[in-house]
């Protein structure tokens, strides 16, 4: 099933403010595209447990993309994007325990804060054994890193890489913030 995150996104909003409270993570690491220096990144990961209507996201922020123009941002930005629906995106989670991997679409769309930026986005409904909920499910209170990669739409061989360091306290930060919305999870 196809969820856009622009759908998602304002799902969350609302199913925080009228049923259930909204659980938000974020983890600061560094982007390159192509062979391009390294520069900050975030990744977000949010979760809101309704039962009738919350999600679970995981986005990654790409700061100074408006101002750079050193991807294929635009064919991911909106509804009708030309990257839509294609899985283009790759999110492995590497701890000592193991490897975890999905590839999806994502959404993605230009963000007002922080200014100039991109944000690319994975979700789906909570409660449901879908991708990105697998992936997060993976993820214990070991340390590990997450490594999202992208892949433009109309040059395949154009990567922009993020990398995520997660220590143990960081690992059991983003678990705790989306265990509510995994399978099994219990709504808030």
């Amino acid at each position: 099933m196809h969820i856009r995150s622009i759908v998602v996104s304002a799902a969350l909003a609302f199913a925080a403010g009228a049923h259930a409270q909204l659980h938000e993570f974020s983890q600061a690491g560094t982007l390159k595209i192509d062979a391009g220096p390294a520069r900050s990144a975030t990744l977000h990961a949010a979760c809101s447990p309704d039962k009738d209507g919350g999600a679970l996201s995981i986005e990654l922020i790409v700061l100074e993309a408006n101002t750079r123009k050193d991807f294929d941002y635009d064919d991911f930005e909106g509804p009708d994007a030309a990257a839509g629906g294609k899985a283009l995106s790759h999110l492995a989670w590497t701890a000592a325990s193991g490897t975890t991997q999905i590839d999806s679409a994502a959404a993605g769309w230009y963000a007002p804060e922080p200014p100039q930026s991109f944000m690319f986005g994975v979700s789906q409904l909570s409660h449901r054994r879908e991708a990105p909920a697998r992936l997060l499910a993976a993820i214990g209170t070991e340390p590990g890193k997450l490594v999202w990669t992208q892949t433009g739409f109309d040059k395949a061989m154009r990567k922009l890489v993020a990398t995520f360091e997660f220590d143990t306290a960081a690992a059991a930060r983003l678990r705790n913030a989306v265990a509510a919305c995994l399978p099994g999870g219990k709504s808030g």
